[in-house]
């Protein structure tokens, strides 16, 4: 042991990390940016966690991988033990935000040279705790706050607003208008989940959004605004990344994105063929039949069929051509192309979309197109000529052509929203078809991707209150209707 000693010594080994920061340290205003660095790193650590799970769950992502999560959430399953990490990590993100801004307050209250009512990180927190909060709304079927009763989500969108509002009033005195941006956007982000389940107005919504894209050009940003969560190659990558290029878990093989990016190359639902189908019995047509359509045998004679790579991913990431299942051709997403790519919190051409959704509800499909246009033209993509008559009704798979409204507000937010855990917000709320399930996982209009698999029926459509919640709080334990499994 003593050898051992030496050769270490001889190496001249530094210990760099000092160890934990004790809490009486941390009353240093200039530590208050790296306090709340860290309030946006919680952020962030659930931030991609739970929007691949939602593209898993939804019809976002298709599995091709071994996991056994892959199998398990693309038939629908999703129980309270699946949902622990998720609600643990959200209501993190939120609980750290409260306490940074405690800490604040304190520091205001102690140090001369400090002032919370014009300090950007606070405005920063409150408008992290408020996008927090949104995200639960939006994913799981009820809320729960301290050791309380369970709320309807709705709780989560007012608590939401109220902490954008605090975000807002310190953007305006601090002038942080990066978060003032973001706050307002989050209040419209909120103000449609309560317009879509109930406390809320498609009006209220409407004004929301249409207050953020007047303040987002009036600090001279353009329509390819975004407030982001934040990722780095080496401290937190992305996990879409991290399961579509470091590995081949998910791909995008009958997936609605699939067929979008075939049509017009819409970039908001980029991918590359790492591998081709051999495809010797033309199933697919030479790309003209949806494979969201094909049986299981036609399937089953794909996968026998074959794969050959296409040489497009080599160099990349793993390079696989296959999907970590050894059998499906990889189809690889390149919207999130980097270990460090930055997820989406709110953009303005979601805040187009949202009045898009609320010039539907009142029958003004003319003013719904004309808000999707400009998000299409932004991207330079082809305009909608044709204006819905009707609502309509959803169908899965719906032809890319259909003019109906719903259909068409279904596919632009799809995208929009592609991979940023909003998908199955969308299909919960409007009783999506995909969600219907059955028992053949391959049969036309359901959209599972599972070998010899089945759909629950119905599928998971919002995530449940997780086990070790409905154990400990005793004021919904015996509660048979928010404690589900």
């Amino acid at each position: 042991m003593a050898a051992f000693a030496v050769v270490l010594s001889g190496c001249e080994l530094e210990v760099l990390n000092p160890g934990a920061i004790q809490d009486a340290d941390l009353t240093d205003p200039s530590l208050m940016p790296v306090l709340v660095n860290g309030v946006s790193a919680e952020y962030n650590d659930f931030q991609d966690d739970l929007a691949f799970d939602v593209s898993i769950l939804s019809d976002e992502m298709a599995g091709t991988g071994s996991y056994s999560g892959t199998q398990q959430y693309r038939q629908g399953d999703f129980d309270w033990d699946n949902s622990l990490g998720n609600w643990a990590s959200t209501h993190e993100a939120s609980w750290s935000a409260d306490q940074a801004i405690l800490r604040l307050q304190e520091v205001s209250d102690a140090e001369p040279d400090f002032e919370y009512t014009t300090s950007q990180d606070a405005a920063r927190a409150w408008a992290i705790k408020g996008f927090a909060n949104v995200r639960l709304g939006e994913n799981f079927c009820f809320a729960v706050y301290g050791v309380g009763s369970a709320s309807p989500r709705t709780a989560a969108f007012d608590t939401a607003i109220a902490a954008f509002n605090q975000a807002i009033t310190l953007a305006n005195s601090s002038g942080a208008d990066e978060w003032e941006l973001a706050a307002l956007a989050g209040i419209a982000q909120a103000e449609l989940g309560k317009a879509a389940f109930g406390g809320g107005t498609w009006g209220a919504a409407d004004a929301a959004a249409a207050a953020a894209l007047t303040a987002i050009e009036a600090a001279g940003e353009d329509l390819g605004w975004a407030d982001y969560a934040i990722y780095n190659a080496q401290a937190d990558e992305n996990l879409f990344w991290t399961e579509t290029w470091g590995r081949a878990e998910y791909g995008m093989f009958r997936t609605l994105g699939e067929q979008m990016y075939d049509q017009d190359e819409d970039p908001r639902v980029a991918y590359k063929k790492c591998g081709e189908w051999n495809d010797p019995d033309n199933l697919l047509g030479g790309g003209t039949v949806d494979p969201r359509t094909l049986t299981k045998t036609q399937l089953d004679a794909l996968i026998v069929g074959g794969v050959t790579p296409t040489g497009e991913c080599d160099g990349e990431g793993s390079g696989a051509h296959q999907g970590a299942d050894g059998e499906h051709a990889h189809y690889k997403q390149t919207v999130y192309p980097e270990r460090g790519s930055d997820i989406p919190r709110a953009s303005a051409h979601e805040m187009l979309l949202i009045r898009a959704e609320a010039a539907m509800m009142s029958s003004d499909f003319g003013a719904m197109v004309g808000f999707i246009n400009q998000v299409r033209e932004d991207l330079e993509l082809d305009q909608y000529t044709t204006v819905p008559t009707a609502l309509g009704t959803l169908d899965y798979p719906h032809d890319l052509s259909s003019t109906e409204a719903i259909d068409i507000l279904d596919r632009e937010r799809y995208a929009t929203l592609f991979m940023q855990g909003r998908r199955l917000f969308d299909q919960d709320r409007w009783d999506h078809p995909y969600l219907e399930g059955g028992d053949d996982a391959y049969a036309p209009g359901l959209g599972n991707w599972v070998v010899g698999g089945s759909s629950f029926e119905p599928r998971r459509s919002c995530m449940p209150i997780p086990k070790t919640e409905c154990l400990l709080n005793t004021n919904i334990s015996d509660d048979a209707t928010v404690c589900t499994g």
